[in-house]
């Protein structure tokens, strides 16, 4: 039987950034992981994540991403590597639908630096951009993506570095409470822990089932397409972008090497019962869809597909995060149901939950993301 001061339950993006940070504070740590991160079967990959401030989410998201901006540079100076790269992010919707209206209301409240266009001046400053009928945009400066693989790599660097022990394709099957500690049992050992972190991904909806909060999981498709516009280039200064249109919301990022253009769509989504039932399948509606996107708004790409992954969205029914300590098992903590949009926190939420294990508290502001509020 081993022993550890805090056991971490998924060690992708969120679990990764916990793992470095319990490890930097000195504690004995273990993560766990039912594959080798990073993989590609569960939520953290697919080469970019998105990273922006202007929330428009929810307004309260802001100081949580304002640490997670301090902490992926901490990380790119305690590596050496770069990670983040601020491409801007370019968001064109309606004036009034809730991507633009919100991301203004941040930008607001938080006074963000945004930059606002309008529908006839969206085309020339971004060409090869056809912005759906009465829409406008905001281009965020300091925004772009995050480097997902790279990330979880240099934070397990740091976990191993500072002692961690990584354990991967060692899935946990089942925890429970036993006096003082938490016992985990995997295929081939006992593990005893003071504490315990989860940071499931979508087989939070099992290991958090005592929450009784409804989490939806949903399968979700990556597409690489060829390019040989300059138009959608960094060299061009093209932005990550995100485009809400009458027939879905869209998103993507300027082509970065031979895979070409990524691209996907944000909502929609193929439910499935299990994080076990996920698959690389390619979904043909959905390829459909998201060519017919292009044609009408990025009519200079090419539909030659040079690339294809899956992945899934864990949602809640706001479609906001869960983020605490179990209401009911003092010393378990969580970071769960992050809804399609959890990456770019990675790095708060990993702080944030180290700081609920070694200390019990934290003076991040994540009141809003408890799961009191299903209650």
């Amino acid at each position: 039987m081993l022993m550890c001061d805090v056991a971490v339950i998924g060690i992708g993006g969120v679990g990764s950034a916990a793992a470095a940070y319990l490890a930097q504070a000195g504690a004995d740590v273990i993560g766990l992981d039912r594959y080798s991160p990073p993989h590609a079967r569960g939520s953290s990959h697919g080469q970019t994540r998105v990273i922006r401030m202007a929330y428009f989410e929810h307004p309260d998201y802001v100081p949580l991403l304002r640490r997670a901006y301090r902490g992926w540079h901490d990380l790119e100076r305690a590596t050496g590597r770069q990670l983040y790269f601020p491409t801007g992010v370019l968001q064109i919707g309606p004036e009034s639908g809730e991507v633009i209206a919100g991301t203004l209301r941040s930008a607001q409240q938080h006074r963000l630096a945004i930059q606002q266009f309008r529908y006839e001046d969206i085309a020339s400053e971004f060409p090869g951009v056809v912005p759906p009928a009465d829409c406008v945009g905001i281009l965020e400066h300091d925004a772009g993506y995050l480097l997902v693989a790279e990330c979880i790599n240099a934070y397990l660097d740091q976990a191993k570095q500072h002692g961690a022990t990584i354990k991967t394709d060692s899935p946990v099957q089942s925890w429970s409470r036993t006096g003082e500690a938490f016992e985990l049992r995997t295929d081939s050992e006992v593990i005893h822990a003071k504490q315990l972190v989860l940071c499931g991904g979508a087989w939070a909806k099992q290991l958090l089932a005592d929450l009784n909060v409804p989490m939806t999981i949903l399968r979700k498709h990556l597409y690489w397409y060829e390019n040989d516009a300059p138009a959608y280039t960094p060299a061009s200064s093209f932005p990550v972008f995100l485009i809400v249109t009458p027939q879905g919301i869209y998103y993507g990022f300027p082509q970065l090497d031979s895979q070409g253009v990524k691209l996907a769509r944000h909502d929609g989504g193929e439910p499935i019962a299990s994080a076990d039932q996920q698959n690389q399948r390619e979904d043909a509606a959905d390829r459909r869809a998201v060519e017919t996107f292009t044609s009408s708004h990025l009519p200079l790409l090419s539909h030659n597909l040079v690339h294809h992954e899956a992945c899934m969205y864990t949602v809640t029914p706001d479609q906001h995060f869960l983020v605490g300590t179990h209401p009911e098992h003092e010393g378990l903590h969580f970071a769960a149901g992050l809804s399609g949009h959890g990456f770019k926190f990675a790095s708060a939420l990993g702080e944030i939950l180290c700081d609920l294990a070694t200390t019990g508290r934290t003076s991040a502001p994540i009141e809003f993301l408890s799961p009191r509020r299903f209650s």
